[in-house]
Formats: structure tokens, sequence, C-alpha cells
């Protein structure tokens, strides 16, 4: 890889590892896999809608705006009420189409008060309202390949990478810009199409791109989405499996948000889980 690639900083690699000092299990892993967590930050305005039908004055019905609202153009948590049918003059049933407030409410030496509910008409306009809600539902969700939460020693790593992340943004040279798979054809004679899977840079996603679209459609469930924006960062992870014997040592090295590279110490069955450990001297 281009070490000029502002990408390459953040790729873990086992010559990286060691060049940098960073503590690992002696000897070769037994196995090397290059996968990648995702970082999902989204804004998404959720819109709910009820109907009310109520009795209003004409002068507060004539204001309303009539049907629905126009989608939103800022993300952000807004109210609506609009007239959705007017459904017709009726008595007012405050005064029962007298314009005044009821005597019993007005003193015996005043004048007949203007009914409130009517502004004085006597007459009412039973509408059908529409409540409309815009609620802004920020998301900020880190998702590790679901295949390590089936390694005990690993079952904190996930925790562990949310916390050195902490609530900043991740580097811009992690955003993907299509999680797509892609086809692809293939080279012999009467072969369709294949569909490859998106990788970040050799790193597989490994189900972390199912797991995140199937948590952003859930807030759309029964509701509907009216302004969504999503962006997606790629954490290039490299997991060590180091043997021989059963069960396998696992440890997982990953960049910080600033390219240096930390590592998770997962511990063997019946062992401690390790925490990161930051550039420390391998033992000689």
């Amino acid at each position: 890889m281009d070490p000029s690639d502002p990408v390459a900083r953040y790729l873990p690699t086992l010559g990286r590892a060691r060049a940098e000092g960073l503590t690992l299990p002696p000897g070769d892993p037994a196995e090397e896999r290059r996968v990648a967590a995702l970082v999902v930050l989204a804004s998404i305005v959720r819109r709910e809608a009820w109907a009310q039908v109520v009795d209003l004055s004409p002068e507060a019905a004539q204001q309303l705006e009539r049907g629905a609202p126009p989608l939103p153009d800022a993300f952000q948590a807004r109210d609506h009420r609009r007239l959705a049918e007017d459904l017709g003059p009726r008595p007012c049933t405050a005064c029962l189409g007298a314009g005044t407030a009821p005597a019993a409410s007005t003193p015996a030496d005043a004048a007949p008060a203007r009914c409130a509910s009517c502004k004085g008409g006597g007459r009412m306009r039973r509408t059908r309202l529409l409540h409309v809600h815009d609620r802004l539902i920020e998301v900020r969700e880190l998702y590790a390949p679901p295949e390590m939460s089936f390694v005990p020693a690993l079952f904190s790593f996930e925790g562990t990478l949310k916390r050195s992340l902490g609530a900043a943004d991740p580097p811009e040279p992690l955003r993907c810009l299509d999680l797509r798979p892609r086809a692809v054809r293939t080279a012999y004679r009467g072969g369709g199409d294949r569909v490859v899977e998106p990788e970040f840079y050799s790193h597989r996603f490994a189900g972390t791109i199912e797991i995140a679209a199937a948590a952003l459609a859930a807030l759309a469930a029964g509701r509907r989405v009216v302004a969504q924006a999503v962006r997606a960062y790629a954490w290039p992870l490299l997991w060590l499996r180091y043997g021989p014997g059963e069960p396998a040592r696992d440890v997982v090295v990953f960049p910080d948000l600033t390219g240096a590279l930390q590592v998770f110490a997962g511990a063997a069955q019946g062992g401690r889980e390790g925490a990161p450990r930051e550039k420390l001297r391998a033992r000689g």
C-alpha cells in the first residue's frame, strides 16, 4: 500500500505492531484475520401523525394551514397542527348559540360577556385536525464483527473499542462511501455475475453492515422516516489467534483516533481478559 495514502496510518499489521513495540504473545500467530468494525453516525427525522375531531371558532379554524406539512428542511424536532378536514358549522356548545357567556359565570350587575369559545358568534366549526410530530433521532453506534461475540476472551472487546473512540467523530479517511455488494462478471465462458461483498482495504466487514442496516430499519418500524443522513466509517482490526492447542489465545490490534496501534489481549479459557496495551515493550 502507498504510504502516502492517508488510510495507511490506520491499518494494523503484524509488522507495524512489532515495530511499534506492542506487547504480543511470543511466536507467530496461527491465524491472522483482517476484519473491520463499523461506526455509524446518523440523523433521522421520524414522523408520527394522528387525527382529532375538535370544535374551533371560525377565526381559529381559518388560521390553520391545510393538508400535511411539508417535508423537513433541517434535522430538528418539530410539532405541526394542520387542518385535515372542515366538517361544517354547528352551534357553540359552551353558550348554546347565544354568543354570550353563561349567566352563572357573569356578575349580576355586569353586561353579558362574549363567549370565549365561539368569540361571540354563537357558531363553531367542527374540524378534523392533523397532529404531526417530527421526532429527531441521533444515532452513534459501533458494531464489532459478530463472530467475535462467540469468543469468550473477546466478549468485552466491543465495549473497549467504543471507549477508545469516545465521542469524537471518526477520521475522514475511514469513511465508507458505498457499502453495497457489487456484481462482478466471471472470466469463464458462460459464467454469470458473482456478488462481491464490500471490504475496506482487504478488511472484511464480516456481518457488521447487515447488523447496522437492521438497527437503522428498526428505528423506522411502523413510522415514516422523512429525512435521513447516514455516515459510516470502517474501523480496521487485525485479529490474531495464537496456538497451537485449544482454546486459542485471541489478540486484537486496532488503531486509535490518531492511528496509533493498541492491543486488546484476550485470554484463554479460565484466564483473565486483557485491557488495551499501548506501545508497551515486549519482554525479552
